[in-house]
């Protein structure tokens, strides 16, 4: 009988250590929230016509934003984020003709966005000080576009005196834009919640259209 009863409690406290582990397996954290800012660089298509090289990158856009997840697991979260940029300049110069009478016009667009982003991430390794991450999800953008035309003149035959063709004036646009994206990034603790972020996001329209590197500071929760 006896070793029966040591058999029954080795079994026992197999099954609650296994079920103890089984608990362990559970997620560390279950959502976290960040704040970062960082460096987001646009391409924008210059109009067809436009003369001179063309730079369809615009890079001096400063970005910010906010985020939250939710771990499904220790490696398996549902991200989403909200913020915006400063306006990228992008310079315009093209011929204009008019009336058989052919000059050339300049402009300076101003493009602006802001961003809903929704991704599916997998977070590497599992409570160590360091968790690299990749991700793919889908980018919501209000894409804001002002553009300022400086005016076109030209010299009057009889006159002699500059005539202006076109005058200064401003168009606007607004669009919504869905676009995927993949990212590569990082969370490295500097306490059991606390920790510093990074990564980087490549967005794709027909090609790379947008690539963003930010930094910042979060909490697990």
């Amino acid at each position: 009988m006896r070793p029966l009863l040591q058999a029954v409690a080795v079994v026992a406290a197999l099954a609650s250590s296994a079920g103890a582990q089984e608990l362990d397996r559970s997620p560390l954290a279950r959502a976290d929230a960040q704040v970062v800012v960082g460096w987001q660089n646009l391409r924008e298509q210059q109009p067809a016509g436009t003369l001179g090289p063309q730079n369809n990158w615009l890079n001096s856009i400063v970005h910010g934003a906010v985020g939250a997840g939710w771990y499904w697991t220790d490696h398996l979260k549902t991200a989403i984020d909200f913020g915006g940029g400063t306006s990228g300049r992008q310079y315009r110069y093209s011929q204009v003709i008019a009336g058989g009478t052919t000059t050339y016009s300049e402009s300076l667009a101003h493009v602006r966005e802001t961003n809903l982003g929704i991704s599916q991430q997998y977070q590497f390794f599992r409570n160590e000080w360091f968790h690299p991450h990749v991700g793919a999800g889908i980018d919501i953008a209000r894409k804001h576009t002002t553009e300022e035309y400086f005016g076109a003149n030209v010299v009057d035959s009889v006159t002699h005196a500059p005539r202006a063709l076109i005058g200064p004036h401003t168009e606007s646009e607004s669009r919504t834009l869905v676009r995927p994206f993949g990212e590569l990034g990082f969370k490295a603790y500097m306490t059991t919640r606390a920790f510093f972020t990074s990564d980087a996001r490549i967005r794709f329209q027909g090609g790379i259209d947008e690539v963003r590197f930010r930094f910042g500071f979060g909490v697990d929760f």
